[in-house]
């Protein structure tokens, strides 16, 4: 696919897709958002290098204008050239509605009005763009007129508003430069400028922009010299107080709330004097949660909660130098801190502390010892305050009751937490209003703590508000709340979508006897605690797709015939990329997705004319039989069950197959096991253009040869996605031994089959649903891609400079290959190694983090690229640092980097954090019919050319490492087995890597040498 076709497909289903039926869209193609969805397709830069080569199939043109003209001709004439794509053929949502193709042109108008003032104006910014002469002329300006309004009668009247409705709207003075203007609203400049009105306005970071707050802004706005003339112009108008609205309100969530400098305007970053401590300044991330006591009467158990805004199933939280553990309690989509007595006391005293100033919780994501968090962690606020309110939580019956600090409530009760001096002004303050209030003798809280119970919050005055929510100005007081809670959140084309996989629940906050109407949604509502002091005002409803063919829905909260609030819930295509169920899948030699079924799918290598790969006698050894878990039944494992349902369906949505995984399998983490099973090559994972797991597909079910024999037998492997009757054939097979080691938690164990020859599994394999294989290990090996032609595709599909907001931030160190935060939010390659990976969270995409790899060129220019399988990332970065190691500072035993390999044994040892890219990894699993083993070493003494490390579990020395590996431990490694030389040198090649010996005797290294 061309680059031109593939941004026009994107910008499609970005910004023209089912759920903005009947509503406005807005071509939004800044900057920074094409640099957000476009990522992996080079950003801006990468739009302007499509629209520079042009659709394949025209001719060479004189400018992009002249191109709109043709292909708006070419989308309503039916004799058009056969060489014409038009977008419903690769994306069969939009078969047969004749999709624009020119939007690629558009998008870059947009970026143009939108980017920084250039000499010369709107014209010399799209020249600056595309690289060539462009000039105001009048064929240009008709060419791109008709563009614009072929878009308005194909969305509205040809679609009939089916993909949302867009309008040809001029904004400004001028005819042609105003309507890309009127898309993009707001400019680089405004943005940065727009720090400045907030602050004027006396916003606080994080603030909720209320109806009454956003007037407020707009008016102010109109008349601040200091914002651009189209943007005050667009504040004066109605038609663009939605979308505006929406922009700002994403701004005030990103501003820091630094005062901007005298006469210069602000970044809207971390810069400048911070706001005077005001309560509530900062926008708080981790918030307090009460859960009643089980040892202790009328008592409550302080812990803290944190969104969930990493896909991990748990954390730790670091408060002033003590950890405590907390776990994913995925339908409330918060982590919750441990509940024990140790931790509680932590709690207690952070709580505490917190009444005089605000403190710093470091979040540390679990890392499933095998690299795949990462290391993550986010420094995150706990705001100073001496009084804070509580309400009911109870999205979830399965967590129990909490107590949850949140917003005052507008109906029923809540809960005032207050330290001892705040108290003795609130006391007698709520008596002199006439609240109506009960003061609560309860356990638990710090020392000199009160609770008290505000039994009606509708009776609360505008002005009482005020004072208990520590308010500068009375609050807004609305007829009631509505909002979504939970549920995984996308942003796409400027609006909020779900994933239809993971729904959110809706939580109003109403006066009793309030009804939800949402037509097309299953509602079901989540039982409400029901506590002494009487009612709360909140109630929350669990949400169903009972029309699968929409994708928007109206939910309103009415009282009799009075509409008191409403909500849109947006669903995105059911595997959330604009996707089908696409079945025909494959990954190509370096590990990404591909069409069709001529890449790697299982342990078969589709549409490549390759010999079949044979397993030689010098590489075969034989083995001790495995023993411990053959009595256990496949039915009753959790994995096999996933299996089961995934075989059965063909693929799945990662969601649901995320989501399924835990129920089956309590206490696993989702994504060890699929990454487990897809080294395994017993299920495949799609990924989209981010890299992010989109869908799971089944394989076939197979048996194929393993380098080993067991008791002179030959050992055979079992792969793809079995029935769970497939496995009961397995065992019953009278002509197979099975042997299966003992699984690690909730995984699949180990199962391999011992024959008298090949012949006879041949022979069985078809009657039992099964293909065979001879050496699936040696063929993935020697078809697999290499580090270069990874690193040369990055480069080719790189920018120049990437300016999404980078939130969070974090570059990989290549001595220690952990992750490590950027202070100044900005991507800079190192100038000694050349090559560097960063990761930050996806600005579209809650939970999720994108990689990209950066990478200066021979000429000095940089470019960066997103990396879909990141560990492609990890090893270009590792190599580069290895090579400047041995070119700067002669560390010859860093280039080319050591491998350790242990003959005798065949295994071959890797960090957790160099986890092998996954076609790779398959090469390494389909040895043994088994994922690596998870080894934490710990180093003894160090010697003149190696360390000796042991695993901390059985105390035993298992080898030694090169000096290069000082920083890898103690940490986990992963062991793959049964690996023939022949294989580990040929992935030690594509990795641009040597072996290195790993053997080691205990002679050599006694308990006292380790101790020494």
């Amino acid at each position: 696919m061309s680059l031109f076709v593939a941004w026009n497909d994107l910008l499609l289903t970005e910004f023209f897709s089912a759920a903005a039926e009947r509503e406005e869209v807005w071509i939004r193609a800044t900057r920074a958002e094409l640099d957000s969805f476009g990522l992996h397709l080079g950003g801006a830069q990468g739009l302007a290098d499509a629209v520079g080569s042009g659709a394949p199939w025209l001719p060479s043109l004189p400018n992009c204008a002249v191109a709109a003209r043709i292909l708006v001709d070419q989308r309503k004439d039916v004799l058009r050239t056969p060489a014409y794509v038009d977008p419903g053929t690769a994306n069969p949502r939009y078969a047969g509605m004749r999709a624009p193709a020119y939007l690629p042109i558009l998008a870059l108008w947009v970026l143009a009005a939108s980017d920084e003032q250039v000499e010369g104006g709107f014209y010399a910014s799209v020249q600056g763009w595309l690289g060539q002469t462009f000039r105001n002329e009048p064929k240009v300006t008709e060419g791109m007129s008709r563009a614009w309004e072929d878009l308005e009668t194909w969305s509205s009247k040809e679609c009939g508003g089916r993909y949302g409705i867009f309008h040809c709207r001029v904004l400004g003075e001028h005819r042609f430069v105003g309507i890309p203007r009127s898309q993009a609203l707001i400019s680089r400049q405004d943005e940065r400028n727009l720090s400045r009105l907030f602050w004027e306005a006396r916003f606080r970071p994080g603030q909720d922009l209320t109806d009454m707050a956003l007037a407020s802004l707009m008016q102010r706005g109109r008349e601040s010299v200091f914002l651009t003339k189209a943007l005050r112009s667009a504040m004066a108008r109605p038609e663009y107080q939605l979308p505006l609205a929406a922009l700002l309100r994403k701004l005030m969530g990103m501003w820091s709330g630094g005062r901007p400098k005298s006469g210069i305007p602000s970044s809207g970053r971390a810069s400048g004097e911070e706001l005077a401590n005001e309560p509530g300044e900062a926008k708080a991330a981790v918030t307090l949660v009460l859960l009643p006591s089980e040892e202790v009467p009328n008592g409550w158990d302080v812990c803290w909660s944190f969104p969930a805004i990493v896909d991990a199933p748990g954390c730790s939280f670091e408060i002033a130098g003590q950890r405590m553990a907390a776990r994913l309690h995925r339908a409330s989509a918060i982590f919750l801190t441990d509940a024990s007595p140790h931790h509680v006391r932590q709690s207690l005293a952070a709580l505490s502390d917190s009444a005089f100033g605000q403190l710093e919780a470091m979040v540390h994501f679990d890392d499933d010892g095998s690299g795949m968090y990462e290391d993550q962690s986010r420094k995150e606020p706990i705001r100073q305050t001496s009084r804070r309110i509580l309400a009911w939580n109870s999205i979830d019956p399965r967590f129990g009751q909490q107590l949850t600090e949140r917003e005052l409530p507008l109906y029923g009760v809540f809960y005032l937490v207050c330290a001892p001096a705040d108290w003795d002004r609130t006391n007698p303050w709520l008596r002199r209003e006439q609240v109506s209030f009960e003061a609560m003798d309860v356990r638990g809280l710090p020392s000199g703590w009160q609770m008290a119970c505000i039994h009606r919050a509708e009776r609360l005055t505008a002005e009482q508000r005020k004072y208990l929510a520590d308010e500068t100005e009375a609050i807004d007081v609305p007829q009631a709340r509505l909002r979504f809670v939970g549920g995984s959140r996308l942003l796409r084309g400027g609006a909020r979508l779900f994933a239809s996989y993971d729904l959110p629940a809706v939580e109003l906050d109403a006066p009793p006897g309030a009804q939800l109407h949402a037509p097309g949604l299953q509602l079901s509502e989540v039982p409400q605690h029901s506590a002494e002091e009487g009612p709360s005002g909140f109630r929350r409803f669990l949400l169903g797709l009972s029309d699968l063919t929409r994708s928007s829905f109206e939910i309103k909260l009415v009282a009799g015939s009075a509409e008191l609030a409403n909500l849109r819930l947006r669903v995105a295509d059911l595997d959330g990329e604009g996707r089908g169920e696409a079945k025909d899948f494959s990954l190509d030699s370096l590990g990404f997705p591909r069409p069709g079924v001529d890449g790697l799918r299982g342990i078969f290598i589709g549409g490549q004319d390759l010999p079949a790969g044979i397993w030689h006698r010098d590489q075969v050894s034989n083995v001790a039989a495995v023993t411990g878990w053959m009595d256990g039944s496949f039915s009753e494992l959790g994995a096999a069950q996933f299996l089961d349902t995934l075989a059965a369906r063909g693929s799945i949505s990662y969601g649901a197959a995320r989501d399924q995984i835990s129920r089956l399998c309590c206490g696993t983490n989702p994504i060890s096991l699929l990454m487990d099973l897809r080294a395994r090559g017993c299920l495949e994972i799609e990924t989209n253009g981010k890299g992010h797991f989109v869908r799971v597909h089944g394989v076939a079910p197979s048996l194929y040869g393993l380098p080993s024999t067991q008791d002179g037998l030959p050992l055979f492997g079992v792969s793809g996605t079995l029935r769970l009757a497939q496995w009961g054939l397995l065992q019953a097979n009278p002509n197979f031994m099975l042997a299966a080691a003992e699984p690690f938690a909730g995984h699949l164990p180990a199962v391999r089959v011992a024959a008298v020859d090949e012949d006879s599994v041949k022979a069985e394999c078809s009657p039992m649903g099964f293909l065979f294989a001879q050496a699936p290990a040696r063929d993935v090996a020697f078809w697999a891609g290499s580090l270069q032609q990874s690193r040369v595709a990055a480069e080719l599909r790189g920018a120049e400079a990437i300016s999404a907001e980078l939130g969070h931030l974090h570059r990989l160190k290549a001595d220690t290959a952990r992750f490590v935060p950027v202070a100044d939010q900005r991507m800079t390659i190192d100038r000694e190694c050349g090559a560097q990976l960063f990761r930050f969270d996806d600005p579209q995409a809650t939970a999720l983090q994108l990689y990209v790899l950066g990478v200066r060129r021979a000429d000095g220019t940089p470019r960066y690229s997103h990396v879909p399988d990141s560990r492609w990332g990890v090893w270009t970065s590792q190599m580069a640092f290895a090579q400047m190691l041995k070119e700067q500072h002669g560390r010859n035993d860093a280039f080319p980097w050591p491998l350790h390999y242990d003959p005798e044994a065949r295994n071959l040892w890797v960090p957790a954090r160099l986890r092998p890219p996954a076609v790779l990894e398959r090469a390494l699993a389909l040895c043994a019919g088994t994922g690596p083993l998870v080894h934490f070493l710990i180093s003894g003494a160090h010697t003149e050319d190696l360390s000796p490390v042991f695993d901390s579990h059985s105390g035993r020395v298992v080898g030694a490492i090169s000096h290069v590996y000082r920083e890898f431990v103690p940490g986990h490694w992963l062991c793959y087995s049964w690996v023939p030389a022949e294989i580990a040198r040929r992935v030690a090649a594509l990795l641009g890597c040597a072996l290195v010996p790993f053997e080691c005797t205990e002679a050599a290294f006694s308990p006292e040498t380790l101790n020494a």
